[in-house]
């Protein structure tokens, strides 16, 4: 019998240590704004909500994900981190071609917290595949990967101002938490979110030094 139970636990451990993954891929989370029309991020859940949502998912499976959707594919607006930022600190006028990269995929990252994090990364495909599609998001019409184009920006920065490049877009968030159960076991219980580019282009600002 105790051998059973080792063969069982090392089985778990196996498998856990092949499905999950603590990263956040390709980080939206550096952006400097994102502005949803609905919700909250889930780096804004507070600890009572998150122990709220969690109770959502407690209910032991043999095998599987539990998943509680707080917000379901709700439409935002971002800002990325600044490409370029030219000074003309002269008397005349100064112009530049920019070379802009824009994601023009229709990519979705995604991004743990809680006991997921800090475990061993791998291979999880068919765990996010199972969480996404619980959680209403659907990888058939997106991919994982980037797909990058890069645009000429001609840009003239007058005298005395400065021109500011950075990407904005928008974008579809679904995000709650999950809990993953093997043999009725609880393996992992964490916050998930799923963030789908819809679309991406560059903006310029120019101000006054």
């Amino acid at each position: 019998m105790k051998k059973i139970v080792a063969v069982m636990l090392c089985f778990i451990c196996i498998i856990l240590c092949g499905m999950v993954e603590c990263y956040a891929e390709d980080s939206y989370e550096t952006y400097n704004e994102i502005m949803m029309v609905d919700g909250k991020l889930l780096r804004y859940f507070t600890d009572e909500e998150m122990k709220e949502y969690m109770t959502y998912v407690k209910k032991p499976t043999f095998w599987g994900v539990n998943v509680y959707t707080v917000n379901q594919n709700v439409e935002v607006t971002y800002i990325s981190s600044t490409l370029y930022n030219v000074e003309n600190r002269g008397d005349t006028d100064v112009s530049y071609e920019l070379d802009v990269v824009v994601d023009v995929s229709n990519k979705t990252s995604w991004s743990v917290s809680g006991s997921l994090s800090g475990t061993a990364k791998g291979s999880i495909k068919s765990f996010k595949t199972d969480l996404a599609a619980k959680a209403g998001v659907d990888y058939s019409s997106t991919t994982t990967s980037s797909r990058k184009e890069t645009q000429k920006l001609k840009v003239t920065v007058e005298k005395g101002s400065r021109a500011i490049v950075y990407l904005m877009g928008s974008a579809r968030v679904t995000n709650g938490v999950c809990a993953c159960y093997i043999c009725f076991v609880n393996v992992a219980s964490c916050g998930f979110e799923y963030f789908t580019l819809v679309n991406q282009y560059p903006r310029m600002e120019k101000r006054k030094l």
